[in-house]
């Protein structure tokens, strides 16, 4: 099968990022998932009048079957929370990224074909790269490699739990910070 037939026959999920280009996603012919919380992004009021067009494409598509917004079960939620603590994204992503992460490994395993994530979001490639998820960025350029966090004190230098993320440091109270672990 040569790659532009495996596009062809590929699913698509699209984070917020990527509504919001501005491309016309209703001219593409593969399904395109996400999640409710994508929409619920789109559709935050103070945004409302500049996404009135991404929000009438949004809804075109939901109403043809070409956008289709579906939730992740459980055990794949587990499974990217898991993945994202190991690399040290956990509290870089927010629900909506996990959820779209766990949507795209359900996907992939209930379906017999190719799904690419479109993301320009660095720490959704990061853990994607962990978890085997095909990505691709637009407009930015993607991540080459899987790179693992640690969270630290920009002024003491103690480490911290990947889950202590913008809390502030108990020794000396500055806001922790994350950094790449070099090897």
């Amino acid at each position: 099968m040569t790659a532009q037939n495996q596009k062809k026959n590929s699913i698509l999920i699209f984070d917020t990022n990527i509504f919001l280009i501005g491309i016309d996603f209703n001219v593409i012919p593969q399904k395109i998932y996400t999640v409710p919380k994508i929409l619920e992004e789109l559709m935050v009021e103070k945004y409302a009048s500049r996404n009135r067009n991404v929000i009438n494409r949004v809804n075109v598509a939901i109403d043809s079957g070409n956008l289709i917004v579906e939730e992740p079960t459980d055990k794949y939620l587990l499974q990217v929370e898991t993945n994202s603590y190991k690399t040290g994204d956990i509290r870089a992503l927010s629900k909506a990224d996990k959820q779209l992460i766990a949507l795209a490994l359900e996907l992939k395993d209930l379906f017999d074909k190719e799904v690419i994530f479109y993301t320009n979001d660095y720490s959704i490639q990061n853990c994607c790269k962990e978890l085997n998820v095909h990505y691709e960025a637009l407009v930015k350029r993607g991540i080459r490699r899987k790179i693992n966090f640690e969270v630290y004190c920009p002024n003491c230098n103690a480490l911290y739990d990947a889950y202590k993320l913008n809390e502030l440091c108990e020794r000396c109270g500055s806001k922790l910070r994350r950094r790449p672990i070099l090897k």
